[in-house]
C-alpha cells in the first residue's frame, strides 16, 4: 500500500502498480478468499456494498433531470433483488457489462469467491445538474471518478474524503463552489485532480493532495505517467478556478486530528434511498401483474426482481432488507443497521 509518508512523486509511480495492488483494497477478510484460482470476471458477483450503493446513487440523482433520468435509465437496477445480488451484474464483465458508465477494473483473474468492486464511474458531458451526489462516499474501491463538463454545482462533499482509494478525480467544467474540504488531504492514493473551469472553487490545497498538475513521463516529465491516463499533465489543475496552487498550513494537530473530525457512511445510513427503490418496485410489478399490458416504469417487463415482488400490494418485508443492510453494516465495521463507521477505513 502506498503510505501517507510517501512523496506525491511516489504516489504517482505506485500508481502503475495498480493492478497488482488492488487486491489488498478489498474489505477485510476477503483478500485471501480462494487464492491461486484463476476464473473470469463474469463468474463472480458484486460485492453488496457496492450494488447498494449503486442503487442508492440511482434514486439520489435519478429525478434530478432528463439528463440524469437518462443515465440512469440505462443501469439495469431492476434485475437486483433486496439480497445485493443481480441478474445483470455490474462487474458481470470487465467491460461489456451492461452498466453504463460502471467500470469494476483488474479484477479479470480474481478468484470466483471474491466479490468483485466498482472500481470506476464515467459520467462526462451530459448535463448533469445539482450537488455531487454523495451516495457515491459507499463505493469504498473507487479508483476513478470523472464527472467533467456538466452543470454539478455547490460544495465538493467532505465525506468523499472516505474515498481512500481514489487515484483520479476529475470534476472539470462543472460551477462548483467553496473550498476543498482539508479531510480530502487524507486521500492518501490521489495523484490526479481536476477542478479547472470551475471558478467557484477557491483557496488552498489541502496538505495530502497532489500539487499543481506538471509534466509526467518523456525527456522533460520529472515523474513517470501512471498506467490510468494518457494526459501527460497530472497533478491538481486549478486553471479557470481560484484556487491559488499553493498547499494551505498544516491541520492543527496533524492528520490523527484530521482524520478524527471524518464520519465515514455505512450502506444502512442510505437506507431510505434504497428501501424506497424497492418498494417502488414491487408496487409496479403488481401493478404490471394487475394490467399485463401496462407499459414497465422502472425495468423491462417480466423480470422478477425480488423472491415475493409482484404480489398483489408487494412490499419489502420489513426485516428482510434490514438483514442485508446490518450484513453489509457490520463488513464495515458498524454494528448496527443505524450505526456510522468513525474515522477513515484503510482498505
Amino acid at each position: 500500500m502506498i503510505t501517507r509518508g510517501m512523496s506525491w512523486a511516489c504516489r504517482a509511480a505506485a500508481a502503475v502498480l495498480l493492478p497488482l495492488l488492488l487486491p489488498a483494497l478489498l474489505p477485510p477478510g476477503l483478500a485471501g478468499a480462494g487464492a491461486g484460482v484463476g476464473i473470469r470476471v463474469a463468474e463472480a458477483k458484486t460485492l453488496e456494498r457496492d450494488v447498494f450503493g449503486l442503487i442508492a446513487l440511482h434514486q439520489e440523482v435519478r429525478d434530478r433531470s432528463p439528463e440524469w433520468r437518462g443515465a440512469m435509465d440505462k443501469w439495469p437496477v431492476h434485475t437486483c433483488d433486496i439480497n445485493g445480488t443481480c441478474a445483470v451484474d455490474p462487474c458481470g464483465n470487465e467491460w461489456d457489462h451492461g452498466w453504463e458508465a460502471i467500470s469494476c477494473r483488474y479484477q479479470q483473474n480474481w478468484p470466483a469467491d471474491i466479490p468483485r468492486v466498482v472500481t470506476n464511474i464515467h459520467l462526462p458531458k451530459r448535463s448533469l445538474i445539482g450537488a455531487p451526489p454523495r451516495s457515491v462516499v459507499l463505493l469504498a474501491n473507487l479508483t476513478e471518478l470523472d464527472m467533467d463538463t456538466n452543470e454539478l454545482t455547490g460544495p465538493l462533499p467532505t465525506d468523499w474524503a472516505c474515498l481512500r482509494n481514489l487515484i483520479e478525480i476529475d470534476f472539470s467544467n462543472n460551477r462548483l463552489s467553496g473550498t476543498i474540504p482539508p479531510q480530502w488531504g487524507l486521500l492518501d492514493e490521489l495523484v490526479e485532480m481536476e477542478f479547472d473551469g470551475n471558478p467557484g472553487v477557491r483557496g488552498c490545497l489541502p496538505r495530502g493532495v497532489p500539487p499543481r498538475e506538471r509534466l509526467c513521463g518523456g525527456l522533460f516529465g520529472s515523474i513517470p505517467c501512471p498506467t490510468f491516463t494518457t494526459d501527460r499533465m497530472i497533478g491538481t489543475a486549478t486553471t479557470g478556478s481560484q484556487l491559488t496552487g499553493q498547499f494551505c498550513p498544516p491541520y492543527p494537530g496533524g492528520d490523527t486530528a484530521l482524520a478524527a473530525t471524518l464520519s465515514c457512511p455505512v450502506v444502512a445510513d442510505f437506507r431510505r434511498l434504497i428501501v424506497g427503490f424497492f418498494d417502488q418496485l414491487a408496487a409496479e410489478q403488481a401493478a404490471a401483474q394487475a394490467d399485463p399490458g401496462a407499459p414497465a416504469q422502472t425495468g423491462s417487463p417480466g423480470v422478477a426482481v425480488a423472491q415475493g415482488a409482484g404480489r398483489e400490494g408487494a412490499v419489502v418485508p420489513p426485516g428482510l432488507l434490514g438483514g442485508a443492510l446490518q450484513r453489509v453494516a457490520a463488513a464495515q465495521g458498524a454494528s448496527e443497521p443505524g450505526a456510522v463507521g468513525g474515522g477513515v477505513p484503510k482498505r
